[in-house]
C-alpha cells in the first residue's frame, strides 16, 4: 500500500518541479525579448540620426546647426547637452572643432 502513495508523490513533485521550470522560462525568454527590444529600438534611433547628419554633412560645408538640427530632426524628444567636450544629441555624441566642423560622431 505504500509504493503507490510513494509514487504518486513523486511523480507529483516532478510535476510540480517541471511546472516552475518552465515558468522560470517564459519569464525568463519574455524578459530577455524586452530587452532585445529596446536595444533593436535604441539602435535603430541612433542610425536614423547618423544617417541625417550623413545627408547634411556629405557636402563639407555644414554648420554646426545645421547637423544638430539634423539630428534633432530624426529625434525630436532629446534636448542637446554639451558634456566633456561632446554635443550629446539623442544616440551620438559629437565634437566639434573650434571652426564649427564635425571632426568626431560617436554612437553610445
Amino acid at each position: 500500500m505504500r509504493k503507490p502513495i510513494i509514487a504518486i508523490a513523486l511523480l507529483l513533485v516532478s510535476l510540480v518541479a517541471t511546472n516552475v521550470w518552465w515558468a522560470y522560462w517564459v519569464v525568463d525568454a519574455g524578459v530577455s525579448y524586452t530587452y532585445l527590444r529596446a536595444s533593436y529600438e535604441d539602435s535603430q534611433r541612433a542610425l536614423s540620426q547618423a544617417l541625417a547628419i550623413i545627408e547634411v554633412v556629405g557636402d563639407g560645408s555644414a554648420s554646426r546647426d545645421q547637423i544638430v538640427q539634423a539630428a534633432q530632426g530624426a529625434q525630436l524628444s532629446w534636448e542637446p547637452f554639451e558634456h566633456d567636450g561632446y554635443l550629446w544629441v539623442g544616440r551620438l555624441k559629437l565634437r566639434f572643432n573650434e571652426s564649427g566642423y564635425l571632426i568626431e560622431a560617436v554612437a553610445w
